[in-house]
């Protein structure tokens, strides 16, 4: 299966400035990160908030540039800022990002939001042909074509991720990086929404990276999920194997915060303890982990297949311990 997206080795570290002397403090936010976006594959990114999630979106979209490591797509490296490669990586791979409002220009109409990357990328120049587009584009995410004269702000939440949504689509792009588009939302606006997207993914053969820190919204609409722990990944499987037979601590208590019909909230796996940010050693998930060894904090865990196309990063899991 062709690789829309491969991440290798992926390293982003920031410096934190002082004001007067000194050198400034580094901060690693991506630690050796590897994954792999099949063509139309929905990959589900998961984990808490400050996890590194984001960062690696804006990462793979050229907004940041990587510390060390490969990021291609469609095996064009990212890193490369020529005029020509960097349009075809826009006509490749869009975006959805979180808050719509903001990702909206206040002053410009939906016709101008939609017209600009076409514009750009000198698509459909003549007036009627670009006008019949747009009406079949805002038709295709569940809005009137009357809605092309009016500004952002006078629409609901859902309306303008709508015009989001449709905005990515535009330049009919093989790769959409959604990240949390579905959080600033209602919940019966975020059902739509989703529904949405995987009628899209299904009809336009995309391939998808979905950020998230809702188990049950990745389950809903991601095939693949690799889950996040302090810029790590920390376990990636499918879906099905993933929710079925989840292997790493971290994983296991994510899983149990999910709230179920019928069903009580399972008591956390995780120890509550101050900011971790911080270790060094070991496994940065032990000062958490109820079931850590002492091993646990002197051994950096490998990520490694436990399992046919499950893998996962537990030092008890590298040591045979299954749990």
């Amino acid at each position: 299966m062709t690789a829309r997206v491969e991440i290798k080795n992926l390293y982003k570290t920031y410096t934190r400035r002082k004001w007067f002397f000194g050198a400034g403090e580094s901060v690693p936010v991506l630690k050796d990160v590897s994954l792999t976006l099949p063509e139309n594959r929905v990959l589900g990114l998961v984990g808490e908030s400050g996890c590194g999630k984001s960062t690696l979106c804006k990462v793979l979209l050229g907004i940041e540039e990587p510390t060390s490591g490969t990021v291609l797509v469609n095996g064009q490296d990212v890193t490369d800022k020529s005029s020509g490669a960097r349009k075809q990586r826009c006509r490749a791979m869009q975006a959805v990002f979180q808050d719509p409002y903001s990702s909206l220009d206040p002053r410009m109409t939906v016709r101008q939001l939609l017209s600009e990357p076409l514009t750009i990328h000198g698509l459909y120049p003549n007036k009627t042909s670009r006008e019949t587009f747009l009406k079949e584009l805002l038709t295709s995410v569940g809005l009137s074509e009357s809605y092309l004269g009016r500004y952002p702000h006078e629409f609901s939440g859902g309306q303008r991720q709508r015009i989001c949504i449709a905005r990515a689509l535009a330049l009919d792009p093989q790769i959409l990086v959604a990240d949390e588009p579905v959080s600033a939302l209602d919940v019966s606006v975020q059902a739509q929404i989703l529904n949405l997207l995987r009628d899209i993914k299904s009809a336009r053969k995309l391939s998808m990276i979905f950020v998230t820190h809702d188990f049950a919204v990745a389950r809903f609409l991601c095939d693949d999920i690799a889950v996040m722990y302090q810029g790590r990944i920390v376990e990636a499987a499918s879906a099905d194997e993933l929710f079925s037979r989840p292997l790493h601590p971290y994983t296991k208590t994510l899983l149990a915060a999910v709230p179920q019909v019928g069903r009580p909230l399972a008591a956390s796996l995780a120890q509550t303890v101050g900011d971790v940010s911080g270790v060094s050693a070991g496994c940065a998930f032990a000062p958490r982990c109820a079931q850590a060894a002492q091993l646990c904090r002197q051994q950096e865990p490998i990520f490694k297949a436990a399992a046919p196309d499950h893998f996962c990063a537990c030092v008890q899991l590298t040591q045979g311990e299954t749990k």
